[in-house]
């Protein structure tokens, strides 16, 4: 698979392990199947800030993708990678937008102050459910999960699916597909050469 990344200039620890395990959970982002993801950073205050100095090295300048660092209310540290042309593709939709309108997005549709928005929900003390429409889940399940519309759940796959679950299943193996594909292009290459293509 041919990806080009013309204006990246990432950095990065050669022998990263922890890099490399990121990469691979964010190969449907990098690689545009899935629009955003979420991680918790863990670990003692200077283990954390280690590994975001390792994410900041190797992501800073890239265009394929951007992250925001989310200091949360209890003090933990998330950070949400975005690949904006995935999240451009999934606000096509004028359901998901409206739905984000209807519990208190702008009126005005933006993508960065949707995202914006979602960060600062993010900060607080009660997590943002509809962050499953920035994830890339299906809209049925996103209001399935939050209580609207009549879908009961019917099966559990990295999210809760609610009603038909084809085109929640197809949508997680596009997810696992591209993760299958990072993997196999992080066994095949060094993150230097990887670098280059993210």
């Amino acid at each position: 698979m041919n990806i080009n990344c013309e204006k990246c200039y990432c950095e990065n620890k050669l022998n990263s392990s922890y890099i490399k395990r990121i990469l691979e959970l964010l190969g449907p982002v990098i690689l545009g199947s899935k629009p955003a993801e979420i991680l918790n950073i863990s670990g003692k205050p200077d283990i954390k800030e280690s590994k975001l100095m390792e994410i900041k090295s190797f992501f800073n300048s890239c265009s394929k993708i951007s992250y925001k660092i989310i200091n949360t209310y209890d003090g933990g540290i998330r950070v949400l990678f975005i690949n904006k042309t995935s999240l451009s593709r999934v606000f096509f939709s004028k359901k998901c937008i409206n739905f984000l309108k209807f519990i208190g997005y702008s009126s005005d549709y933006n993508l960065d102050s949707y995202i914006n928005m979602l960060v600062d929900k993010l900060h607080s003390e009660e997590f943002p459910d509809e962050i499953g429409i920035f994830l890339g889940y299906p809209l049925k399940d996103v209001l399935g999960f939050m209580g609207y519309g009549r879908n009961e759940l019917s099966a559990t796959r990295y999210w809760k699916i609610y009603g038909d679950p084809s085109i929640s299943y197809e949508v997680s193996n596009s997810f696992l597909k591209d993760r299958a594909i990072m993997k196999e292009m992080i066994n095949s290459s060094s993150l230097s050469e990887l670098k280059n293509v993210i």
